[in-house]
């Protein structure tokens, strides 16, 4: 369901919707049907905010990051910018939130945050800012954290894909090639 509903949210067309499920294009058409049928208001609104970005040339964030547009902006990113400009300010604000409460964070990865923390306190603590932001950009709508468990302990992240193995591999030995790692630790 979620690549369903982030693809009509995001514009996505009846072939992409079809090959995406999987799907006879006629589903993925009759699928998108019922959802404007079923969801009119969504629709309206969203053709609304399109038109209008296009008038003033800019769309803005809930809290008034904009995002000019080019003399012939994809629609797609117009549709898909509500959801992602407001994750983007969740981040931000969670951020500014934790190191005010003197957890800093390492590091931004996408829609999340990398702590060096071994301490669960201080990781329930973060948590708890992270919801609180969360509520706070989302006027009361409570947004979910989660926590890697995995990595909690000193664990180091491993993607098992073998591209992502080989480019960390990659990276080891640059590292070890220039003196910036030892010989002994672990790739």
């Amino acid at each position: 369901m979620k690549p369903l509903q982030l693809g009509i949210n995001y514009g996505m067309g009846v072939p992409s919707l079809a090959r995406g499920l999987n799907r006879h294009p006629l589903i993925a058409s009759e699928i998108i049907e019922r959802h404007k049928r079923r969801y009119p208001r969504f629709w309206k609104w969203r053709a609304d905010m399109v038109d209008t970005a296009m008038m003033q040339r800019c769309i803005e964030s809930s809290h008034g990051w904009p995002l000019y547009l080019t003399t012939s902006p994809n629609k797609r990113t117009l549709f898909n910018f509500p959801m992602q400009a407001g994750g983007a300010e969740m981040l931000r604000h969670a951020t500014w939130k934790l190191c005010d409460a003197g957890i800093i964070p390492t590091m931004l990865v996408h829609d999340g945050i990398l702590f060096e923390e071994r301490d669960r306190e201080t990781i329930e603590h973060a948590k708890e800012i992270m919801l609180a932001a969360g509520r706070e950009i989302c006027g009361g709508f409570e947004i979910g954290v989660d926590v890697d468990q995995w990595l909690i302990g000193g664990a180091r992240y491993r993607d098992k894909r073998p591209i992502a193995q080989k480019m960390w591999q990659t990276i080891m030995d640059a590292l070890r090639s220039v003196g910036a790692l030892s010989e002994k630790v672990p790739a």
